[in-house]
């Protein structure tokens, strides 16, 4: 099995929005921007910030809108997509750091379908599951090199056939 590049596995780990292994809302911290609507932060950070542009349901963050996280009053991420009742639900985009993912995300974590690019050139494209591709995909290193076919849990499954295909690094 090949391992994700670092730069794929940085989207895995987004501080943001991204709950490790699918946490439980009652082992996250909620932030409230400016107007006291409220989100998910499942990994708090000193000086954080956040700012919704969407409706609040209860004093929720739920429907369509923009996220953006700040970190001593300086933007750091950026979700535009739907929300509901404060997680990432449904189809959106987040842009960090020159980091991209668009698709599918269920309780705040890539779930579904959907394309990331990373600042160096690399992509992944393909199916996803609580945040890591799983399932039917394509993934092309920085260095132009592709890996297609099935991953689970973040891994590339090579059956070690077909060594020479050009396709598989």
């Amino acid at each position: 099995m090949i391992r994700l590049q670092s730069a794929l596995r940085a989207l895995f780990l987004l501080a943001a929005l991204v709950p490790a292994a699918h946490a439980d809302d009652e082992d996250v911290s909620w932030i409230a921007d400016a107007k006291g609507c409220k989100v998910a932060n499942p990994f708090p950070q000193p000086d954080e910030s956040v700012t919704w542009s969407g409706r609040c349901k209860n004093g929720v963050a739920d429907g369509e809108g923009i996220l953006v996280w700040s970190v001593g009053g300086s933007p750091k991420d950026r979700y535009e997509g739907t929300l509901k009742d404060g997680w990432a639900e449904g189809k959106g985009t987040l842009v960090r750091e020159g980091m991209r993912y668009s698709g599918d995300w269920k309780h705040s974590a890539q779930d579904g379908k959907g394309r990331y690019e990373g600042a160096d050139g690399s992509w992944y494209e393909g199916e996803w599951k609580q945040g890591q591709p799983h399932g039917s995909g394509e993934y092309q290193g920085p260095d132009g090199r592709r890996l297609s076919g099935t991953w689970v849990d973040g891994e590339f499954q090579d059956d070690g056939e077909d060594d020479d295909n050009p396709n598989k690094t």
